[in-house]
Order: structure tokens, then sequence, then C-alpha cells
């Protein structure tokens, strides 16, 4: 293949992945929320599939229509009973959350000298001249925010931190906005929800029929790589799902017992502890930030107010489930994923900018579904060694 031609075919291959984007981009940002109760209906339909058809097998039915609404039924009624399980227990933690911030907040004048003080104990180790005017810089900002209220505060510190420095705190509008926007849709997740369960009864028992037609519209070498695109998708997201969430439990069993430790030796007085350890442990879900997004914060704010014992036992916590988690997420997890910390985090950011707070958990998981199927070469999007990783060429020093 000539320089030309080889260039051509650069060329229609960038052309056609920017159409994709383009498409999938104006799918989930204007389309997804409407289709999404008849995508959700029809991953349903798939789940059932095995077992409906192992039932009629045993049963020696010929029409598995009944089988397929009693399993619907099942499933429907196990996830409403899940989510209420879940949604009785998020909600506990997040008041037991609430009222620890509100607990740190009460006295926000003495966390305000706290502060000051830290920083200015700090500030000794630097010259005279500059030791001098940090001090009083230190002695009139923290004197004026003294006497403001908690929004002016919060104002106040955001400019002081911004100015100059370039940092705005606009990137998370969208998160915010975007939990706003689906408080609001509330009755609209009512209606979704009947028309999924609807759906769901209709499309499980007409599932040969959906497939078939799919199928016809598609060539024989195209189908077959739906098939195992299908295969390789719901197969490695449930084990990623079922890995994640033993991780989540190993992390809230590595939180208690850290926190009753640290009870027992009466640096921390236990309360809201469950609700608390379990709403850090599901943190977890969230790629690279994971525990330490609470327990940092946390650990910092208690050496600044002179827990020093509970500020560094919290440190401890941190280290010791980050290094177990290295060690034991490559075994548990086994390699499906492998995705680099920034490519993680730039999907996080972007999802966020794009879709709000959906974004966060969509975007990461569209590229470990984009990178599983590149992997397993049902879609060329970019050249994979044997172990899976982006195959580098060798450099002429090598």
């Amino acid at each position: 293949m000539d320089k030309t031609e080889l260039r051509r075919k650069r060329i229609i291959n960038f052309l056609y992945i920017a159409v994709i984007l383009g498409l999938t981009y104006l799918f989930l940002k204007y389309c997804l929320g409407t289709v999404f109760p008849f995508i959700f209906a029809f991953f349903i339909a798939i789940i059932i599939q095995r077992p409906t058809n192992f039932i009629a097998r045993k049963l020696k039915l010929k029409k598995k229509g009944a089988i397929s609404i009693i399993l619907v039924l099942l499933i429907y009624i196990f996830i409403a009973v899940l989510v209420s399980l879940l949604g009785v227990k998020i909600v506990s933690s997040v008041k037991d959350f609430v009222d620890f911030l509100t607990g740190i907040l009460s006295d926000i004048p003495t966390l305000i000298d706290n502060i000051k003080n830290w920083l200015i104990n700090i500030a000794s180790i630097l010259p005279a001249a500059l030791r001098v005017r940090f001090t009083d810089w230190a002695e009139a900002f923290f004197g004026a925010i003294r006497e403001k209220s908690a929004a002016e505060i919060a104002n106040i510190i955001t400019q002081e931190v911004t100015n100059g420095k370039g940092l705005s705190f606009s990137s998370f509008s969208g998160v915010f906005g975007g939990i706003w926007s689906t408080a609001k849709q509330i009755p609209s997740i009512v209606v979704a929800t009947i028309i999924s369960i609807i759906s769901s009864f209709f499309m499980a028992i007409d599932y040969d029929r959906i497939v078939n037609f799919i199928k016809a519209q598609v060539k024989t070498k195209h189908s077959e790589k739906l098939s195992k695109a299908k295969k390789i998708v719901f197969t490695s997201m449930w084990k990623l799902i079922r890995s994640y969430g033993l991780i989540i439990i190993i992390t809230w069993s590595e939180l208690m017992l850290g926190l009753g430790i640290l009870y027992l030796i009466g640096v921390y007085d236990a309360n809201h502890m469950v609700g608390l350890t379990l709403l850090i442990a599901v943190a977890d879900i969230l790629p690279v930030i994971g525990t330490g997004l609470f327990v940092i914060p946390w650990a910092l704010y208690s050496l600044i107010t002179g827990e020093f014992g509970l500020g560094i036992g919290l440190l401890v916590i941190y280290a010791v489930i980050y290094v177990v988690r290295q060690i034991l997420e490559p075994k548990i997890v086994g390699g499906t994923v492998g995705l680099p910390g920034f490519a993680t985090i730039m999907a996080m950011y972007i999802g966020a900018q794009l879709f709000g707070a959906l974004g966060v958990f969509l975007m990461p998981m569209l590229l470990i579904m984009i990178k599983l199927l590149n992997d397993e070469g049902v879609i060329h999007l970019w050249n994979t060694s044997k172990s899976g990783e982006p195959q580098t060429k060798p450099t002429d020093n090598a």
C-alpha cells in the first residue's frame, strides 16, 4: 500500500471515529433519558433468557411466555426489595454524615482560630520578614472571616483562592446541577419505571423475534461480532460489578476495624460509625479517588483542631486501605479493565462536564466497555499487545 492510499485510509478512519463519537454524544445527551426504559427492559429480557430456556427445556414446554413473565416479575420484586433496603441505608448514612458535618461546623469561630494558629505555626520556619508578613495577613484574613456568615465565608475563601491563580470551581457546577435536575424529574422517573416494567414483559415474551429481526438487518459477519460483543460486555461487566462489590465490603470491614480500634484507645467517640463507614466504603465506586475523598479531609481537620490521635489514626487507616486495595484489586478484578489512572480521571471530568453527575460514572464505564471490545478484537480503535496494553514500537536505542 503506497503512502497516499495509507494516508487516505487513515483520514477515512479518523472521520469515521469522529462521526461515531459525535453520534454517541448526541445520543447520550439528548436521547438516553428517553429510550433508557426500553434499553433497561431489553437488558432484563437478555438476563432471563438462559434460565427461561433451561426451565422450558426441563419442563418440556414449547411456549416460554408464562416462564418469562414469572421470571421478569421475580427480578423486579428483587430489585424493588434491594433498592428499598439500600435506599433506607443510604438515607441513614447520608443523615449520619450530615450530622457529622454539622458537629464539625457547629463552632466555626473556633475552627477558624485553629486553622489560623496551625498555619502560623507552620510559617514559623520561614525567615523573619516573611513570617511577619504572613502572620499579619493571616490575622487580617481570618479576623475578617470570623465576622462573616457561613455563606460569606465560603465566598471569601473562594475569591481568595482563585484570585491570581487561575483556579475555577465552575467545573463542579455540572455535577450539582445534574443532581438538582434529577431531583426535579422524580415524576418522570416514576412514569419511566412503569413503562420499563411493562416493556420488560413484552420484550421477554418476544425476545427471539426481536433478536432475529436485529440479526436480519446486519450482515452475517457483523451479526457474529454483535453476539460476541454482547457476551464480552455482559460477562465482563458482571465480573467487574461482583469484584468491586467485594472490594467495597473489604474496605467497609477495614474502616469498621480501624475506627473500632481508635474507639477502644479513646481517640474516637464512635458516633454514627456504621453509617459513616458505609458511606465512605461506597465511595470506592468512584474510580481513582475512592475513600480518600472523605478520609483525608477528615484526618486533616482532626490534625488542625488538635485531635492528633484521631488524625494520625485516620491517615494510618487510609494507608492500610490503599495498600490492601493495591494488592487485592489486581487479584480480585483479574486485570479485566487495566485502564491507566489518568484515563479514568479524564473520563470522569469529561463526563461531568458533558452529562453532569451521571457522566462521572457513565463515561468511565463507557471507556471500559470500549477497551474490552478493542482488546477482544470486536472493534479496532488502537493496536494492543497480548497483555491487552497499548502496543508500543521499540526505539532505535533498544
